[in-house]
């Protein structure tokens, strides 16, 4: 099965050929059961002012739902197409915030000032899980409204959706180490450069929407399999609905999804399919409450997912839910960390974690994340046997260094 990339252009125009979309269509009649099951979030999801009167909220979202999504990242020209729908399916829709206000501003709003005013004025009314999807070309991403768009990003802890070249996502990181980027189409470029940017980049992401040439014949190929077995937690699937046209191609981009994610290791397909995004989703959320006062969280009472370590000079808050701690996968863990005064803690984290009663470590090294004062993200966690774990966190660079563990039975 082939899909066609008829022309690369800074706008993205790309189309299907027709029996590239006659041969999807046919792919959920080949499918096992429970790869036709498989739950989906869709990362690139348009619904903009040309699709409103053709397709009104409730049949865009039986659209989704009929694909088996089980959520979809939204972003709309204007955002008011992003609100239609959210505010029907708030816990369905994941609402990114795009700097356009028409389709016409796909070029024009990097120039343009009044899109940071716009984009303050959202982001202080309403939650988004992002900035984007917006598009920006080598050392464009340098302009002033890119760069207050990166700082807006920072300041509410959510993710960048950057359509652009490898040129401009280096920019971006350059203005922000600490940027968390999804990137649109993973580039349009090749599993080489793409495992070069992952490889340098530990915040990147890369969505695959408008991709299918890492397939033949539901198969996954070569470079793309081994760059998806290597960095299975860096993916995410999407259909990218730019007009009212490709909201029919919905159903079609999930049936071929779960095709050739069935010809990967169910581990590393589940992470593409869902995990991924909502891992996403939930740093997005810590970094929304990232401006509000770590001290309050520290000083709550605790239960449930989340444990209390108390040190000498620090309290730390350590949380992830029991069902992400499965043997053999990759996991993340959110940190609350405060001074013994109360104050957020504005130092380094280190985590790791070992078995105490077989002398060894992990097989993964986690990198962390600062998401706000005092609030971090630490990725790539994994427990590879059954037993009892030991976190084991380093606190540095602050007024005072200190070591704290906590143990978990993994089963």
């Amino acid at each position: 099965m082939t899909r066609k990339l008829n022309s690369f252009c800074r706008s993205a125009r790309l189309k299907f050929s027709a029996p590239a979309l006659f041969a999807i269509a046919l792919i959920a009649g080949a499918l096992p059961s429970a790869a036709q099951d498989r739950p989906l979030i869709d990362s690139h999801i348009h619904y903009s002012h040309d699709a409103w009167d053709r397709l009104p909220p409730p049949e865009a979202l039986k659209i989704l739902r009929e694909a088996g999504l089980q959520k979809a990242f939204v972003s709309s020209s204007s955002d008011e197409g992003t609100q239609k729908l959210y505010r029907l399916a708030p816990d369905f829709i994941v609402p990114v915030l795009r700097p356009y206000r028409k389709r016409g501003e796909l070029s024009s709003w990097i120039y343009d000032e009044s899109v940071v005013g716009m984009l303050e004025s959202k982001l202080a009314a309403n939650s988004y899980a992002g900035i984007g999807e917006f598009h920006v070309f080598g050392v464009d991403a340098d302009f002033p409204v890119v760069r207050k768009t990166v700082e807006l990003a920072h300041r509410y802890g959510i993710f960048l959706h950057v359509h652009g070249d490898t040129n401009a996502i280096h920019r971006l990181f350059a203005q922000n180490p600490e940027a968390r980027i999804l990137w649109a189409h993973s580039g349009f470029t090749g599993p080489l450069e793409i495992r070069q940017m992952l490889e340098k980049y530990d915040n990147l992401r890369a969505d695959l929407a408008f991709r299918s040439e890492f397939t033949q014949s539901g198969k996954v190929t070569g470079a793309w399999r081994q760059l998806f077995l290597d960095y299975p937690d860096r993916f995410l699937i999407g259909t990218d609905t730019y007009t009212p046209e490709r909201w029919y191609a919905v159903a079609d981009n999930a049936a071929f999804s779960r095709k050739w994610l069935g010809d990967l290791p169910e581990p590393v397909a589940t992470r593409i399919a869902h995990d991924n995004a909502a891992a996403l989703v939930r740093v997005a959320v810590a970094g929304t409450a990232a401006g509000q006062d770590a001290a309050s969280d520290c000083r709550a009472e605790t239960g449930g997912d989340t444990l209390r370590l108390l040190g000498k000079h620090h309290v730390l808050l350590l949380s992830v839910p029991p069902q992400d701690v499965v043997i053999g996968q990759v996991f993340a863990v959110d940190l609350v960390v405060c001074r013994a005064d109360g104050a957020p803690y504005d130092g380094d984290i280190a985590i790791d974690a070992d078995m105490p009663a077989h002398g060894h470590g992990m097989n993964t090294a986690a990198s962390v994340s600062k998401l706000g004062p005092g609030r971090f993200r630490a990725e790539g966690m994994m427990f590879h046997m059954p037993g009892v774990w030991r976190y084991r966190l380093h606190l540095s660079g602050g007024k005072a260094s200190e070591e704290l563990d906590a143990e978990m039975m993994v089963q």
